[in-house]
């Protein structure tokens, strides 16, 4: 179709004429005429983008034109190839030595002559291609792109539309399905069955929450179309070690190496079910498995979970009425079938996200709001969809009249499923061009693929996808084009944090089948995997690999290689002439020598290698002068080359906390992300050199097991140093995690002057602790977030942090407890929304006391009180002021019980949950008994969901 294709070709065309016109500010009077072909290349493409601009409505359907286009967008690929060739001709300065330099400025000459050819020849298809241009007589139409954020309404807008289509009411079904225990307490199975665009998961998802906190552990995985039961199981048993730990609190050698080769996916079948029977086989269990598509992976999946008689219980969502009958053991009370919404819970979901009030739907557009919700079917997805597109336009029955319209004309059968994809069609026209091209881009990553928001964004900007903008960074840009796909929900935001930004997305079903067939239709990419593959296009420009499927081509103008699993006889990526992003994820079938060529490919932005068994890193890989992302974490890497420290353009790098980084990476000035820089195997003059790095932003710092023989104080002094340099920069989330306990004292009055733009600080878990809070984090004015231990926590330190008006999480953790009950006065913690405070002492302590006014935004809270000391201290009336906690939405209390009478356990907990009773938000309520030894969850009386910062 004409109108995706030149939308599409606009989001390929404005970041090339952005960097055509950098290119003029720069020096080309070294080879004749280049300046100026270059000149006549943007000019000439800036007046074919104006007539894009006129094509982009889906009406247009001009043959002529899609082949223009196609021949236009082929052109702005090899323009954009040669140009990046020419610059980078232009520094390639590598060689050492007189002779070499001088073979090198001779070869480089007549490369650079061949390069001036190349762009004349270009300029010739240009005005060739300008000719037929000529033919199309439209005037352009210019938009300006806005700065977007996430939808304030958000959070709040999907627990509202759940409700408002009965969520709530199918949710309690199915938990009292569950937690129905007249057959004793054998394992149980129940099956969500329906159509896609249903809600299944969404609905498992709300039981999950409603009832994991009546079970040891719990996890919730996908399966889809081609099931892989290694993965499922790996990340079954990964997803148990957050809830209780897979290992013993004391971690040795084998149950690290044990935990490192889940991480890296390296076991086997056979190994991960009896590593998941034996961990399970005296635990109560809840796990979900989503989207089966057939009884064979059931049947796979499910001996890996033991019938253990504690009440332990599976759910699973599929499409097929078979296979839930199959996996609930032909038991018909156990499958649970989703119907389509009624008119009335269609209406309701479809003007919540419209109006802020059902009531303010004009009089005289109900009728025609009937009529779009009858297009849609009852398919929440599709309701939602519509919804989006028609909350971004003014309200209008004239326009809500054309949308039905061209619902209806678009559909000339009415399948249910094509019928879905017309719908959220017509959601794609309605995005801006820069927009369509990102949109487009989510056709690389697997169905029901958790898609990392960062490595995404990451991923477009490589892409040169996000044309610059006077005032904003390509970052930001980025995370706006994110947010931009999120409110308009063509993508679904996953592990939404405490500040409502999600820390990835998903991709529905029937939005992925619409995306890979737009892109194949613009030669956008190439997808391969066992169940369906694009057809070869005679030049594939972006190739993803989801399996053990290579047919074979032409590579050389492959720009992005993704690769989720193994996939046998790769050409070797030198080959890959042009290529920008090249990420591989998976054990790979081949060894570290298939990239040792990879400093050929002087166009890589973009170098992501996960879960890996490459061991080495090498290959001149100093040439990358382009490179942006160097992400390594997964790797059995043990030392970077020092080529690295010449990429100097270099944003993100990642390597693992195994990985030693090599002196001089203080020149790597470009740098703003540095994760995991372990401070023990590497040397202080590595620590040392940190400070050098200017626009470091991010750094997560390990500390491992210390050898007797490293000198620990001048490690200690030199990240003391490089914290205060960088501190006095550009710091603004500082990580540090630790294998053993870990004094931070060396830190506590050193970090001078305290950092400025420090936004988050963590200290993981309870390892790395402070003996109390330290001074300087009173002065940090702009943190958001705080974690940290201590071991004595002070009234007048708690009070110091009620006044840090950023602040918006806070996880506080202390040995010690509290001798005294600490009020978080009027006005304290006017922007907080989580806080978890947790003392590790049995005693327990009294705890705290919030006034009238305090933590205006809270949502979320974890306290612990001790029984016997806060009765004795406040009698019958305990009172905790939860009740002035009006926005509070979960609560979870941890009472410890030493030295309490039942009595007073029982006043405590009267006390809390009358108090939740009755606040506005009716809060998730979980209350928990500590003794000695163990945490007792009082099961029946309590329901919660844990509470977590996302990072």
């Amino acid at each position: 179709m004409v109108g995706v294709t030149a939308s599409a070709l606009m989001g390929v065309l404005e970041p090339l004429l952005g960097n055509l016109s950098s290119m003029l500010s720069q020096e080309f009077d070294k080879i004749k005429n280049v300046h100026n072909q270059i000149e006549f290349l943007r000019d000439e493409l800036l007046s074919m983008s104006a007539t894009l601009e006129t094509m982009s409505e889906p009406e247009e359907q001009n043959p002529q034109a899609q082949v223009w286009m196609g021949q236009l967008r082929d052109l702005s690929y090899d323009i954009e190839d040669r140009i990046e060739t020419f610059m980078f001709l232009g520094q390639d300065n590598t060689s050492d030595g007189f002779i070499k330099k001088v073979i090198n400025v001779i070869t480089g000459l007549k490369k650079r002559y061949d390069i001036g050819n190349q762009i004349s020849e270009l300029k010739d298809r240009a005005l060739e291609i300008s000719d037929r241009r000529k033919r199309y007589r439209l005037d352009p139409s210019v938009s300006c792109p806005k700065s977007v954020v996430i939808d304030p309404r958000l959070p709040g807008l999907f627990e509202e539309s759940e409700k408002l289509v009965g969520i709530d009411v199918q949710r309690d079904k199915i938990v009292n399905l569950l937690t129905d225990c007249t057959d004793g307490h054998m394992r149980k199975v129940l099956s969500i069955v329906g159509s896609g665009g249903l809600g299944k998961t969404t609905l498992a998802n709300q039981v999950l929450h409603k009832i994991k906190i009546r079970f040891d552990c719990t996890a919730f995985v996908s399966v889809s179309r081609e099931c892989n039961v290694e993965k499922v199981l790996t990340d079954v048993l990964l997803q148990f070690s957050k809830t209780e730990s897979l290992f013993t609190a004391n971690q040795n050698e084998d149950n690290e190496r044990m935990h490192e080769d889940l991480r890296m996916r390296r076991l086997e079948y056979p190994q991960l079910m009896e590593m998941s029977r034996n961990y399970l086989k005296n635990k109560r269990y809840l796990v979900i498995i989503d989207d089966i598509w057939d009884t064979q992976a059931w049947n796979e999946i499910q001996c890996a979970f033991p019938q253990n008689r504690l009440g332990s219980r599976i759910m699973t969502t599929t499409r097929n009425d078979d296979v839930a009958t199959f996996c609930s053991f032909a038991n018909p009370d156990l499958v649970y079938s989703m119907k389509q919404l009624d008119a009335n819970d269609s209406q309701k979901l479809f003007l919540a996200r419209i109006f802020k009030h059902e009531d303010d739907l004009p009089q005289d557009m109900k009728k025609v709001t009937t009529e779009i919700l009858k297009k849609c079917g009852g398919l929440p997805l599709a309701i939602v969809s519509i919804a989006s597109l028609l909350a971004s336009k003014p309200t209008s029955r004239q326009q809500w009249e054309r949308v039905r319209d061209s619902i209806s004309s678009a559909v000339e059968k009415r399948p249910e499923l094509e019928n879905i994809k017309k719908i959220l069609f017509m959601s794609y026209y309605q995005l801006p061009h820069q927009l369509k091209t990102c949109f487009l881009y989510l056709s690389q990553f697997p169905e029901d693929y958790e898609i990392d928001r960062s490595i995404l964004i990451r991923r477009w900007i490589a892409e040169g996808f996000i044309a610059e903008q006077r005032g904003q960074s390509l970052q930001d840009i980025a995370e706006n084009n994110f947010n931009e796909l999120v409110n308009r929900n063509m993508i679904q935001p996953v592990h939404i944090d405490y500040n409502g930004v999600p820390a990835a997305c998903r991709v529905h079903d029937i939005m992925l089948d619409l995306i890979i067939s737009l892109a194949a239709q613009e030669n956008f990419s190439t997808v391969m995997n066992s169940v369906k593959a694009t057809p070869l296009p005679n030049i594939i420009r972006r190739l993803s690999l989801q399996g053990n499927f290579w047919q074979g081509g032409n590579v050389s103008s492959i720009r992005s290689l993704t690769v989720f699993e193994p996939a046998k006889r790769l050409p070797p990526v030198s080959e890959f002439q042009v290529l920008r992003v090249l990420d591989i994820e998976g054990p790979s079938a081949q060894d570290s020598g298939y990239i040792e060529g990879i400093g050929n490919l002087i166009h890589l932005r973009y170098l992501r290698i996960k879960d890996s068994r490459i061991s080495r890193f090498e290959g001149h890989v100093g040439r990358l002068r382009f490179l942006k992302t160097l992400d390594l974490e997964y790797t059995l890497i043990e030392q970077l080359p020092t080529e690295v420290t010449q990429l100097n353009q270099l944003v993100h790098l990642f390597v693992s906390h195994t990985t030693k980084l090599p002196k001089g990476i203080g020149r790597m000035v470009a740098l703003e992300e540095l994760s995991m820089l372990n401070a023990i195997i590497n040397s202080p003059d590595v620590l040392q050199e940190l400070e050098k790095l200017e626009k470091l932003k991010v750094l997560n710092i390990r500390w491992n097991s210390a050898d007797a023989n490293i000198d620990q104080e001048t490690i200690k002094q030199s990240l003391v140093n490089s914290f205060c340099k960088l501190g006095e920069n550009n710091l603004q989330y500082l990580y540090i995690q630790s294998m053993d306990f870990f004094c931070m004292n060396f830190m506590l009055n050193s970090w001078c002057p305290p950092p400025k733009h420090m936004r988050r600080f963590t200290m993981d878990a309870v390892v790395p602790f402070f003996e109390k809070v330290p001074s300087w984090v009173f002065t940090m004015s702009q943190l958001q977030s705080l974690q940290i231990w201590v071991e004595t926590l002070t009234a007048e330190d708690v009070h110091l942090l009620q006044e840090l008006h950023c602040l918006t999480y806070l996880n506080l953790e202390t040995t010690q407890s509290l001798q005294e009950t600490v009020s978080i006065r009027c006005g304290g913690f006017q922007r907080l929304k989580v806080l978890l405070f947790c003392c590790m002492n049995l005693s327990g302590g009294l705890g705290l006391k919030f006034e009238a006014g305090a933590a205006p935004r809270i949502e979320e809270i974890v306290l612990s009180f001790a029984a016997h000391e806060v009765i004795c201290s406040n009698g019958d009336g305990f009172d905790t002021g939860i009740s002035h906690l009006s926005t509070l939405k979960g609560l979870s209390v941890k009472i410890y019980c030493q030295q309490a009478t039942t009595r007073e356990l029982e006043v405590v907990e009267s006390a809390i949950r009358s108090t939740a009773a009755l606040l506005p938000k009716n809060p998730v309520l979980y209350i928990g008994r500590r003794r000695e030894d163990e945490m007792v969850n009082r099961d029946g009386q309590m329901e919660g969901a844990g509470v977590s910062e996302n990072n």
